[in-house]
């Protein structure tokens, strides 16, 4: 096969930092008839626009919507899942123009983005090419920077209402009094980009879900629901669990597709003695300059908000035009204000910006134009995510290439090395939990406010005549004459972010010339990039922070020069609240204690243990006969835990060398939350009796640590931020190692971990053992300078003395 011309330039397959070239084949399109019920004057519209037929999956998914069957469709990135719920939604307000429609988009610019198409399909509609005047179609979205006075039109006239989750939760559903005609008449529920509501955010949007039709059957109504999402593994349990209903599912495309290449790219070893491979942000910086030389178009994802910064910031200063000169590299992420958002998105679509460096925010469909590369700064964690990064490349016919260039963490390391595993395997399950009861409550809330609960009424699968009982308890509602309603002078609805932790926003305000504010900061991640002397980075310009106002929810940063930037150290601390489910004290081989033979076979024969020493002892070092203690019991568990967590410290490190140039300490308001883990206890003797300093012996936990971690999100397909990662290994106790669910209350990740216990242990000892680094390095157990020398050995030798434990205890 001829190598393309883009990769010309150290970018070929034969470059020995490619590890996988990967050509996917052009496909022809599929069509179909248009389904039976689909109104002549809908079908006129689209043929005006220069579309004749549907493709294949397009037409089965109209006809289960018109045919009032809930639908779900699971199809590559631009292969037309819009026209699959606009098609059934136009033919039925054609047919009855009292007909509303809502439309639900992750986000606010993608309701936005889909806006112009819709309204020039439906002024098609309702204006037919043979002059007759059809019905007006209203459509608006309603959102938070929708004008008050437009707010009643759309109320009254809107037949199709695109909003967002965050919109239905506070500003439609607990005033639904305003919105009876829509509730009355509504017909479609659209769902756009399902994959997106996983998590905590899915679990929240499955509420919502259940006051929607709460409130539907209050107003007689009961919408048909149309889903459309990228390739996840169970679209249809996600859609079902989200909506509570049966769902249809199509998965077979009939969309054409254009020639991609997808190559993963593993930065060169610069110190093979201690595994360091060259920065995954100078490479990634490389691979996106050779294809910006070449005049191609490129979005650059990364994974968090300070890599973004930095790869901008790099770009910047390679490709920065003369001054005066329109910018052709902008970076894009959450925290930008909607107008400098818009704006770039335009550039995109217009060719003036040829380069952005994006986080997951560019990574659902709003429209940016046909790209022609997208490099990916590390893997996204999950393989459903990476695709639908890579198909930002090449919406449209034509070839285009799919870069990802991986970091030396385990998790990148695993999938560059077993590429046969990411293009052979099936994309990850989405997982929710929408009876977490941290976020049921909140939203049991909203619904006794929204309407009164009725003395058997059910909501979910919990009882929530108990939830009621409780919240009576609290004085939020009241029963009498067989109903649950409303009486506290709170509104519920405020007091609920659907996407974080927290609904409180940290504001960035430059005080450089007088104070104006430029960007916002959700309320996790601010104490890591806004505490005082951090570098805030914004589009590749540095700001100082000088004042960090943590109860007024504000930072005041002042621009800088400097050749560095910051990053925060977090301590984190875990206590177990209750053990939920653990392995029984009988049924596992605890550590063993130093005790003589001769003793411990009669002590272990009076006890009725076997007097042979089990294998897994053995291992440790232990001689025949040892005895079995039962006080370091309990090798794996799983149940109610409490994260402490604060920001101590911070870093200076230098831009493109990544040396460490300076550090300070800090002293930031802990946060504390109540969730689910599931920890690792690592038997007492057996880690007293390891021939190594106690160092040595607390370096080999942490390393690990850090290599179950990684494992961990491997096996439970879930993002980095999903789970997070505490070891306590204070003397004179059991090491603990815990992994915890990083939302709280827990979204289901933890009980999973603990049931694949033996399967996360064997994953990684092959993790650790197959690394060629000779003493522990970024892609196995962790940096010798973080973990020590021995990290690796230790680690090694800890895993097979667990998994020996574990093949005793089964």
């Amino acid at each position: 096969m001829a190598t393309p011309r883009p990769y010309a330039g150290g970018l070929a397959p034969d470059d020995p930092v490619v590890t996988a070239m990967h050509r996917l084949e052009p496909a022809e399109a599929v069509y179909a008839d248009w389904p039976e019920a689909v109104d002549a004057r809908v079908i006129q519209a689209y043929a005006q626009r220069g579309i004749a037929q549907p493709y294949s999956h397009q037409a089965e998914a109209i006809e289960h919507a018109v045919g009032g069957r809930n639908v779900v469709v699971i199809t590559p990135t631009a292969s037309g899942k819009t026209f699959c719920y606009n098609v059934p939604v136009l033919s039925e307000i054609v047919n009855n123009p009292g007909a509303r429609a809502l439309y639900l988009f992750p986000t606010k610019a993608l309701a936005q983005d889909q806006l112009a198409e819709l309204y020039a399909i439906s002024t098609a509609v309702g204006v037919p090419s043979d002059g007759e005047k059809g019905p007006e179609i209203g459509v608006f979205t309603y959102d938070g920077d929708t004008p008050n006075d437009a707010r009643r039109a759309i109320r009254g006239k809107a037949n199709i209402v695109l909003t967002n989750p965050d919109m239905v939760h506070s500003g439609i559903l607990p005033h639904h009094p305003r919105w009876a005609k829509l509730f009355e008449n509504l017909r479609f529920v659209v769902i756009d980009e399902l994959h997106a509501y996983r998590g905590v955010f899915g679990s929240h949007l499955a509420n919502i879900a259940r006051r929607l039709q709460r409130i539907c059957r209050h107003y007689g109504s009961d919408p048909v629901f149309i889903c459309s999402s990228a390739t996840i593994a169970n679209p249809r349990e996600l859609a079902e669990k989200l909506v509570g209903k049966p769902f249809a599912l199509v998965k077979k495309s009939g969309a054409p597709r254009g020639e991609k290449f997808f190559l993963f790219v593993n930065p060169p070893v610069v110190n093979a003695q201690l595994g360091i491979r060259r920065s995954y942000l100078a490479e990634t910086r490389r691979v996106a300059g050779e294809f910006l030389k070449r005049g191609l178009q490129a979005i650059v994802f990364a994974q968090s908000r300070l890599s973004t910064e930095i790869l901008t910031t790099y770009l910047k200063e390679a490709f920065e035009g003369p001054p005066g000169s329109p910018e052709t590299i902008r970076g894009y992420r959450g925290g930008y204000l909607p107008l400098r958002r818009r704006e770039i998105e335009r550039g995109l679509r217009e060719g003036t910006v040829r380069g952005v460096v994006s986080t997951n925010a560019l990574e659902l469909g709003i429209d940016i134009g046909a790209l022609d590369v997208c490099v990916m700064a590390g893997y996204p964690g999950t393989i459903a995510s990476t695709w639908q990064r890579a198909g930002r490349a090449g919406r449209r016919s034509g070839r285009s290439a799919a870069v990802m260039v991986a970091s030396s963490a385990p998790l990148d390391q695993f999938i560059v090395r077993h590429p046969e595993y990411f293009f052979g395997a099936s994309p990850e399950h989405a997982l929710i939990n929408p009876d977490n009861l941290h976020i049921l409550l909140d939203h049991v809330k909203c619904a006794a406010f929204e309407l009164p609960f009725g003395a058997d009424e059910s909501y979910g699968t919990l009882n929530v005549q108990d939830v009621l009982t409780i919240l009576a308890e609290e004085g939020y509602v009241h029963q009498a004459d067989g109903q649950w309603s409303w009486t506290h002078e709170s509104y519920p609805a405020d007091a609920v972010s659907l996407r974080s932790i927290s609904s409180d926003n940290f504001v960035v305000i430059d005080t450089t010339h007088g104070e104006q504010v430029i960007a916002e900061t959700d309320f996790t991640s601010a104490p890591r990039m806004l505490h005082e002397k951090a570098i805030y980075l914004m589009e590749g310009q540095l700001y100082q922070v000088e004042r960090f106002d943590f109860d007024g929810r504000k930072a005041f940063v002042r621009e800088t020069d400097c050749d560095y930037y910051t990053d925060a150290i977090t301590y984190t601390r875990v206590t177990i609240l209750e053990t939920v489910g653990s392995d029984a004290v009988d049924a596992l081989p605890p550590a063993v204690v130093d005790i003589s033979a001769a003793a411990a076979g009669t002590e272990n024969e009076v006890r009725g243990l076997p007097a042979e020493t089990p294998a897994w002892a053995e291992n440790a070092g232990f001689g025949p006969g040892a005895e079995i203690a039962e006080r370091d019991a309990g090798l794996r568990a799983w149940g109610d835990v409490h994260v402490v967590s604060r920001v101590v410290g911070f870093k200076k490190i230098k831009f493109y060398t990544n040396e460490n140039v300076g550090s300070g300490e800090l002293d930031l308001p802990e946060q504390q939350m109540h969730t689910s883990a599931y920890w690792l206890t690592i038997p007492r003797g057996s880690y007293e009796a390891l021939p190594w300093s106690t160092d040595d012996r607390r370096d080999g936990v942490a390393g690990l640590a850090y290599a179950m971690h990684s494992v961990a999100m491997l096996l439970l397909m879930c993002d980095r931020g999903d789970i997070g990662l505490s070891v306590n290994s204070d003397e004179g106790d059991a090491p603990r190692v815990f992994i915890y669910d990083n939302y709280p209350g827990g979204i289901g990740f933890s009980e999973p971990l603990f049931l694949m216990h033996r399967l996360l242990l064997e994953r990684t000892r092959e993790m650790v053992d197959e690394c060629p680094c000779p003493n522990g390095c970024p892609s196995c157990v962790g940096p010798e300078g973080n973990q020590g020398p021995l990290a690796k050995a230790v680690a090694s030798k800890l895993l097979g003395i667990l998994l020996d434990a574990s093949e005793a205890a089964a």
